[in-house]
């Protein structure tokens, strides 16, 4: 058997989310021995995602004895198993080697994961999402995690900055999996595109649209300030999400009176999807991504998406290829794109509870937590 400092363990105390009080509970947690195929890593940072704050505030659910926080980076440690440790690109993983990972580990094996929807997958393991067999923490607000088998490793770049790195393994990989999905129907290059929601999200596909040649990049959202700052990741316009007829007129004088080409929604909300749907272009595409918590149903009618002939397409999570896809973008980019700038504050893991009150007070688009 080959193992690497398999006799060494990690302890100390996880922030347990009680979702009847919603409040966070400090758990004692210690790492156990490791089994076949584990690799044990010690948690650096992790930020909150938005969809961390819809089950803090209730909107979405989480099981008994759960440890939130699935954007999360850290360093080797140890492992068990029969072969050395390898990332994604086969290269064997070294101690002390700063990682990311996919948050969704599929089994490989079932109709969906045979049908290259493995984030979809019948057995699928979520990283901050559920409780690991064991009863240990799967979630990085916890001084550690330990990586199942199988779980898709990806080597950080040096030049980026953790907090770059930290929201890769959820918004980055998510936005180039929005985008793999558009351009296999729709150019990318000289398009005119609108994106709903200017969270992390939001940003990170203004950016990655610049970066793809895209023309015209209109934001929308509610907030004047997030609405200035996309312009630093890309976008070309901003219009308030609350002045639907100036939206209409800008994407009207960009593209002849066609409308958009491409529309994403990551605000979740009925009405930006409406607005998407309303905004492009006959032929146009509409991707969504942000509907992630139950909302109001929409009043769609079938003729409007028939007659205009709209690609109209969903997306959770992504597939580990899109990860790995996503961290190339972030090194390439480097200095472009102001993102380490998108972490307001870093809170110790004690302060996990203001962290995530500040959050939902101050709306802030990414707090980390370093344990």
């Amino acid at each position: 058997m080959t193992a690497l400092n398999n006799h060494l363990t990690i302890d100390g105390f996880a922030m347990e989310f009680d979702s009847t009080s919603r409040e966070f509970v400090r758990r004692p947690v210690k790492s156990l021995p490791l089994e076949s195929g584990e690799l044990l890593i010690r948690v650096t940072l992790c930020t909150i995602c938005g969809s961390d704050l819809h089950t803090f505030q209730g909107r979405r659910s989480a099981p008994a004895g759960c440890v939130l926080g699935h954007e999360i980076i850290g360093e080797v440690v140890a492992w068990e198993g029969n072969e050395l440790p390898r990332d994604y690109h086969g290269h064997v993983l070294q101690p002390g080697q700063r990682v990311t990972w996919a948050m969704a580990v599929g089994c490989g094996e079932c109709f969906f994961c045979r049908h290259n929807l493995t984030q979809k997958c019948e057995r699928l393991f979520k990283y901050g999402h559920q409780v690991r067999r064991d009863g240990g923490p799967s979630g990085g607000l916890s001084p550690f995690c330990v990586l199942v088998p199988g779980t898709p490793v990806f080597p950080i770049p040096d030049c980026l900055p953790d907090e770059v790195a930290c929201p890769a393994n959820c918004a980055t990989a998510t936005v180039f999996a929005a985008i793999r999905l558009i351009a296999e129907t729709h150019a990318l290059a000289g398009a005119t595109v609108l994106i709903t929601g200017a969270g992390m999200l939001g940003l990170t596909a203004a950016a990655q649209l610049s970066d793809a040649g895209a023309e015209h990049i209109v934001v929308a959202d509610p907030d004047a300030e997030r609405l200035q700052t996309a312009r630093s990741f890309g976008a070309t316009h901003g219009i308030s999400a609350a002045d639907p007829a100036g939206l209409k007129e800008v994407l009207g004088q960009l593209s002849q009176g066609r409308g958009a080409d491409i529309a994403l929604d990551f605000a979740g909300v009925p009405a930006a999807v409406q607005t998407c749907i309303d905004a492009v272009r006959v032929g146009g595409c509409v991707l969504l991504a942000g509907s992630v918590f139950p909302t109001d149903a929409l009043a769609l009618a079938p003729e409007n998406i028939v007659r205009r002939m709209l690609t109209v397409r969903g997306l959770h999570n992504y597939q580990a290829d899109d990860l790995a896809q996503g961290l190339r973008f972030l090194e390439r980019t480097q200095g472009r794109f102001p993102f380490e700038q998108l972490v307001a504050r870093t809170f110790p893991l004690e302060q996990t509870q203001q962290a995530f009150e500040y959050a939902g007070q101050q709306r802030p688009v990414r707090l980390a937590v370093r344990p």
